[in-house]
């Protein structure tokens, strides 16, 4: 079994100690550094980079200050869904940082699965429905923004929750959103540990040529053919599985075609 040091302060290593210990991994987590520098869902500190960029530099973080050969870094991502943006939306990263080989390998999953909200309230009843809705206490609830009178991220229960916002209220509408630090959302947890299980399949996956682990690098090829007009669409077709060692790679096809509505030309 392999030591491999996790950054996080929000008790990340719950979602992913199960399924990298079947690619053959102990998790163990280190202390003492403040992930919120490297930025905060509240917007307090900015993201620098891409998701995978945070991700990946939490993970190099972690070898340095443990001073082991691997590393695990996490990194989450949430707005509107990418195809018509009306559907709250959520993107996990997990970044496994091999120091000596120096060695990044990725996993990301995406969907619908999240409790990511924001409302306006300008009176408690309204908070209350919002809460409810949200699934709080269960998953976490932020009042406000930072530097506003009543702002809280850590409110517990609903009673404290009805005394902040109301407190809130005096200054005006409140705003209010759900937390998505990992230990105040248990749906993002579940997010987190399929992801984990994707990276953890990529981990003990061999490269066919070379032998080298984390076989799996993927990228979409697109142009599925509508099955009406035979045209080529931009739905994927297929994703070309690459080493990123030796750069041996394998095509793999997912769909002989798509439904006409999502053809530009049958469905301009």
């Amino acid at each position: 079994m392999h030591a491999i040091a996790l950054l996080t302060q929000h008790g990340k290593q719950s979602a992913v100690e199960g399924p990298l210990q079947e690619a053959g991994f102990s998790v163990s987590t280190i202390s003492g550094f403040d992930t919120d520098r490297l930025g905060t869902f509240t917007g307090t500190v900015a993201r620098k980079g891409t998701q995978v960029d945070a991700a990946a530099s939490k993970a190099k973080l972690a070898t340095e200050l443990s001073g082991w050969r691997f590393g695990l870094g996490s990194e989450g991502s949430f707005g509107p869904d990418p195809y018509t943006g009306m559907i709250p939306w959520g993107r996990e990263v997990l970044a496994f940082w091999d120091a000596p080989a120096q060695r990044l390998i990725c996993a990301a999953v995406q969907g619908h699965e999240t409790n990511y909200r924001q409302i306006t309230v300008q009176d408690w009843n309204d908070a209350a429905d919002f809460a409810s809705a949200i699934g709080f206490p269960a998953h976490g609830l932020i009042i406000g923004k930072p530097g506003q009178t009543g702002f809280d991220k850590d409110c517990k229960d609903l009673a404290a929750l009805e005394d902040q916002v109301q407190l809130a209220l005096q200054g005006g509408p409140v705003e209010l959103e759900t937390d998505m630090r990992a230990h105040r959302n248990p749906t993002r947890m579940r997010m987190i540990r399929r992801c984990a299980e994707r990276l953890s399949h990529r981990l003990r996956s061999n490269c066919p040529d070379c032998a080298s682990y984390g076989f799996g690098e993927e990228s979409p090829i697109a142009g599925a053919p509508c099955e009406s007009c035979g045209l080529p669409t931009h739905a994927i077709m297929a994703k070309n599985i690459r080493c990123d060692v030796c750069g041996h790679s394998q095509r793999v096809d997912l769909v002989q075609s798509v439904p006409a509505s999502r053809c530009n030309y049958c469905n301009p």
